[in-house]
């Protein structure tokens, strides 16, 4: 796989030290409104579809041209339980799901990374194609999770551990 789609799986998850800074538990867990998820369940959503995704890519390579359905969260069984996780939980998880993904996409032979599997809107793509189109939709939540973020933080407040907020 390019060094450079490597390197942003690796660090992208980095922006959630910024993007969850001061921030507390219970403002993660607020919703916008009523039909609008919180900060937490984005980040649910996407500690779970990192799974969903490795799935798939291993899918690819076991497959000619799977086609996959889109993904809706709410349709997942799995999704719940992610919702389900503590803030610190979620975040380790996350973690540790992100680290096999990388792992696994990291060794990944130049001929398995040019396989192809079709989504419903996008088409045919290759493995690289999946991880780039990964990387866009996590990004979108996190400037979703930004923007969410922006509106709840405060200006001054004391910080506690990991820059969440001392209630």
């Amino acid at each position: 796989m390019k060094p450079s789609l490597l390197a942003r799986l690796a660090n992208q998850p980095d922006a959630l030290n910024h993007l969850l800074f001061g921030l507390s538990e219970d403002q993660l867990r607020q919703r916008p409104h009523s039909d609008k998820w919180s900060i937490f369940e984005n980040l649910a959503h996407l500690g779970r579809y990192q799974e969903i995704f490795l799935d798939r890519v291993q899918q690819i390579n076991a497959e000619v041209m799977p086609s996959f359905d889109r993904y809706v969260a709410e349709q997942d069984p799995g999704f719940p339980e992610w919702t389900q996780l503590g803030f610190y939980e979620l975040l380790e998880r996350m973690r540790g799901e992100r680290a096999t993904l990388n792992a696994f996409l990291s060794i990944l032979h130049e001929e398995l990374l040019t396989r192809v599997g079709l989504h419903p809107l996008y088409g045919p793509m290759t493995v690289e194609g999946w991880t780039e189109l990964f990387l866009l939709h996590e990004a979108h939540h996190y400037f979703t999770i930004a923007r969410l973020g922006g509106s709840l933080r405060p200006i001054e407040q004391p910080m506690g551990l990991y820059g969440l907020s001392v209630d």
